[in-house]
């Protein structure tokens, strides 16, 4: 045998070796297409830049799966720069698969790679196309994927990276252009933000004003930048914009409230202080932002719902004697955490079906699960079951499912 020949032996050997280390890798790959990635890709809650750090504004309308080919997705939505709005279609291919660390043993966690490539309308001005490669981190409890959360809110959390870059049609110019939730790849000149996405003061005259002013809520200023954060700038001329100004009159508190410019409605509070922030999502699951004011002073939430028949929000008393809401999106559930003290933490559950029913309880003894009382309610909001000290296989599928997507800790 030729020196030659031998060489090609040992690298055919190495290649075969490759591929079986592949292997595992291949079946995972397999197993994990079989599943819809459309709501972990669909999170809009992005921040950008592109070239210098000119802040970028991207929103995804739509994302679904191809039914004849796996690995791909659809995409549409829009883009900004400064007032530049375009829209784009596109789609994201997926081409591999991880494991990631397992911090819950009712889920596994996945990381996943991509190829995107978006598309803005070429008779739009300054129009071209957005390619790179995404990361994204997700789980799987009970045969269904989310979107993983689990690290939200610890230094330097982060998903759905893309990075890339933005080619012009016209000049073919090709400029950085990177966005991602919470954090942006590849930003160490803009980001200087150790906990949490912050803008180096040299960089927000790039469009980052706005952003950087509603860290100050607690000011005229701030309030007034959330407002302006909270726009759905991707509708275009129809957007509905809603403002509001702070006020007292006579001793009580109010916000007027303004429509696209024009006044709406005033909401009282009596005569809380006005350390206040507001929040728009939708807390009754109808598809219409709300309106809703956490009062710091007093911590508690007035919240005014959205009523098309009336074109006004309108005061619902429900959330009055709940502390600290969150919206369980998934089951169209509010659970309030309510802290008695250190030794005492109620969970409420209310499920929303065109009213707000307490479905059942769960109280927390001490910080962990071990201590645990589970109470539930009937039709009438009466108790009719207690489970002292309850496995995870006790609790109701609900409270199961809030536990692993709201990491109680189980």
């Amino acid at each position: 045998m030729t020196k030659k020949q031998t060489i090609l032996v040992l690298l055919l050997v190495l290649m075969g070796r490759t591929g079986l280390a592949k292997a595992p890798n291949d079946k995972l790959k397999e197993q994990l297409l079989r599943y819809d990635y459309s709501r972990v890709l669909l999170q809009n809650d992005l921040l950008g830049y592109i070239g210098n750090g000119q802040r970028l504004y991207m929103h995804f309308d739509t994302i679904y799966k191809d039914p004849a080919n796996p690995h791909c997705y659809h995409v549409a939505g829009a883009s900004k720069v400064k007032q530049n709005l375009c829209r784009f279609t596109g789609r994201i291919d997926l081409h591999s698969f991880a494991p990631n660390e397992e911090l819950d043993p009712h889920m596994k966690r996945f990381c996943l790679k991509a190829q995107y490539r978006l598309n803005e309308e070429a008779g739009q001005q300054g129009s071209g196309f957005f390619a790179g490669r995404l990361t994204s981190y997700f789980f799987i409890y009970q045969d269904t994927v989310y979107y993983d959360t689990i690290e939200d809110g610890m230094d330097g959390y982060n998903n759905n990276q893309f990075e890339g870059r933005w080619t012009s049609y016209r000049t073919k110019t090709s400029k950085k252009a990177n966005f991602g939730v919470a954090r942006i790849p590849d930003s160490r000149d803009l980001d200087v933000g150790s906990a949490e996405f912050h803008v180096d003061p040299k960089k927000q005259h790039l469009g980052w004003q706005n952003y950087t002013k509603t860290f100050k809520m607690d000011t005229p200023e701030g309030q007034k930048a959330q407002a302006e954060e909270d726009r759905e700038w991707w509708k275009g001329d129809k957007a509905v914009f809603i403002s509001w100004q702070a006020k007292t009159e006579n001793g009580a508190f109010k916000l007027a409230i303004y429509q696209n410019g024009r006044y709406l409605q005033t909401l009282d509070f009596g005569e809380n202080t006005p350390d206040y922030w507001v929040d728009q999502r939708d807390y009754n699951f109808d598809g219409h932002r709300d309106f809703a004011v956490w009062l710091n002073d007093v911590e508690t939430t007035q919240v005014f719902l959205w009523s098309e028949k009336q074109g006004k929000y309108v005061y619902e008393p429900f959330f009055n004697n709940l502390e600290y809401p969150t919206l369980f999106e998934e089951a169209h559930c509010i659970v309030s955490n309510r802290y008695v003290n250190d030794e005492r933490i109620e969970y409420e559950m209310y499920q929303y079906d065109g009213h707000y029913r307490h479905v059942s309880s769960l109280v927390q003894r001490g910080y962990t699960s071990e201590n645990l009382l589970l109470v539930l309610y009937d039709a009438a909001g009466n108790p009719v079951r207690e489970v002292k000290k309850p496995t995870f296989e006790q609790l109701t599928p609900l409270w199961q499912k809030f536990a692993v997507l709201y990491h109680l800790g189980y």
